[in-house]
C-alpha cells in the first residue's frame, strides 16, 4: 500500500514563507505538496534521526523519490482507521443564499459569447466565459462554507453536477483547519530564565475540529495528511517511509506517520465512459499546479485544449533550498479547486489511456514539480454543447 497518513500530534507551523525577524511565525492555510515532498525525503534518507545523504545523492533522491499530495483525511476517533477522504471545494460551484431561505449550490457553465462580447487578453486562447447555469441566482454566500468537501459529495459532482436546493453545509465537507496562535518567550541558554522583549508568536494549523452541532464536546473531528509515496533505491540503497513519530514543519513539532487503512478512489467507471464518448472533461486540481502559460497543454497522444477556467487568485509559494543554501524563486500557483473545462482530441484508446493516467496524478508543466506533488488532478464529465 502505498497510501500514507501524517497526523500532527501539535498545531502544524507549514510556514508562508515571511521572515521570521517580524516576531511571528505564520502559517498558510494548507501546507503546500513541496513540504510534504521535502518531508518524505528526509524520512528516507534518515538513518537513526539523522539525514545521511549529500552531493549527487540528494538529486537522485529527488528524481526518483516521488510524492502525490497531500489531501486532507478525516479519522475515525476509535482507531485512526480513515473514515473519509476530503478534497478542496471546487470552483464550478457558488452556494448562494436568500434571506429567510437555506443554501442552494448553483453550478457555473462555460457560455457563448455573444455579438459584440469581448475577452481582452485571453479572447486569442479560445476561452469562454464562465456563468451561473439556468436562471435565478440570487442571494450571497453565507456564512459556513466548507472549505473541503467529502468524496462521497465530491465524486456526485464528477459524476453529474447539477444545481441543489436545500443544501446543508455540515453535511457537505468540513472548514478550514483552525489556525491556534502561541505566544512564546526566549529562555537565556543554560539558565530557567527569561529575556526582556524576547516574546514571538507562531500560529499552526490544528488538526482537530469540533464536531457537528449536538455532538458531545469531547468529540472533535480528528484530521490528517493524506499523501501517496513509493519506496526508491538511492545511491545503493533502498530507501521506504516507516511507521514512526517524527517532525514535520516549523519548530520540528511531531507527527505520526503510518499506513493509510485504504488507498485512494479508483476512477469512477461511468466518468471514464462518459469523457471517452464526449471528448470533454473538466480537470479539477486536488493540490496547486504551476503552469508555464496558465493553460495545460497535451500530452500522451492526446491534445488537450482548455475551453474554460474557473480559477481564483493564485497563490504564491517559495521556500529555502538547503542544498544551494539560498532562497528557492517565488512563484505563482493555479490554487487546488481550480476547475478547468478542456476538449480532447485522439481516438478513443488515447482518450482512455488519457484518463487512466490522469487520475490522482499530477499535471504541472515541469517534472520535478510533478514529483514534488503540484497538480495532483481528478476528472469529472462536461456535457455542456459548446455553440
Amino acid at each position: 500500500m502505498s497510501v500514507w497518513l501524517v497526523e500532527p500530534l501539535d498545531p502544524l507551523i507549514a510556514r508562508d514563507g515571511r521572515p521570521s525577524a517580524i516576531g511571528r511565525f505564520d502559517t498558510t492555510h494548507f501546507p503546500f505538496p513541496s513540504m510534504l515532498a521535502g518531508a518524505v525525503r528526509t524520512r528516507m534518507g534518515s538513518v537513526n534521526g539523522a539525514f545521511a545523504l549529500s552531493g549527487s545523492a540528494l538529486d537522485e533522491l529527488k528524481e526518483r523519490v516521488h510524492v502525490r499530495g497531500p489531501l486532507l483525511a478525516e479519522l475515525s476517533p476509535e482507531d485512526g482507521a480513515v473514515k473519509e477522504w476530503l478534497v478542496p471545494a471546487p470552483r464550478d460551484t457558488m452556494i448562494l443564499e436568500e434571506e429567510g431561505a437555506k443554501p442552494e449550490i448553483r453550478r457555473l457553465v462555460p457560455r457563448p459569447l455573444a455579438p459584440g462580447e469581448a475577452l481582452d487578453s485571453f479572447q486569442d486562447l479560445g476561452l469562454r466565459p464562465l456563468c451561473l447555469h439556468g436562471s435565478g441566482g440570487r442571494g450571497k454566500p453565507p456564512q459556513g462554507i466548507p472549505a473541503f468537501w467529502c468524496w462521497r459529495r465530491f465524486e456526485s459532482w464528477l459524476r453529474s453536477p447539477a444545481d441543489e436546493p436545500d443544501v446543508d453545509l455540515t453535511a457537505l465537507g468540513a472548514q478550514r483547519l483552525p489556525v491556534e496562535v502561541r505566544a512564546h518567550l526566549a529562555i537565556q541558554p543554560g539558565e530557567r530564565v527569561g529575556l526582556d522583549g524576547m516574546l514571538f508568536q507562531t500560529s499552526g494549523l490544528r488538526f482537530l475540529q469540533e464536531g457537528p452541532k449536538g455532538s458531545a464536546r469531547l468529540a472533535p473531528r480528528r484530521f490528517a495528511l493524506s499523501l501517496w509515496s513509493q519506496g526508491a533505491t538511492v545511491a545503493g540503497r533502498d530507501l521506504d517511509l516507516a511507521a514512526q513519530l517524527a517532525p514535520l514543519g516549523g519548530e520540528r513539532r511531531l507527527a505520526r506517520w503510518s499506513r493509510a487503512s485504504r488507498e485512494w478512489p479508483q476512477l469512477p467507471p461511468d466518468v471514464l465512459e462518459t469523457i471517452v464518448e464526449t471528448g470533454r472533461a473538466r480537470l479539477i486540481l486536488l493540490t496547486p499546479a504551476v503552469f508555464a502559460q496558465g493553460a495545460l497543454p497535451g500530452w500522451n497522444g492526446v491534445a488537450a485544449t482548455v475551453r474554460a477556467a474557473a480559477v481564483p487568485r493564485p497563490e504564491i509559494v517559495s521556500g529555502w533550498d538547503l542544498a544551494a543554501g539560498r532562497p528557492k524563486q517565488t512563484r505563482r500557483l493555479a490554487p487546488a479547486g481550480s476547475v478547468y473545462f478542456l476538449e480532447l482530441a485522439g481516438d478513443k484508446p488515447d482518450l482512455r489511456r488519457w484518463c487512466e493516467e490522469t487520475w490522482l496524478a499530477c499535471v504541472s508543466d515541469d517534472a520535478q514539480d510533478r514529483w514534488d506533488g503540484f497538480g495532483l488532478a481528478a476528472l469529472g464529465v462536461w456535457k455542456e454543447e459548446m455553440r
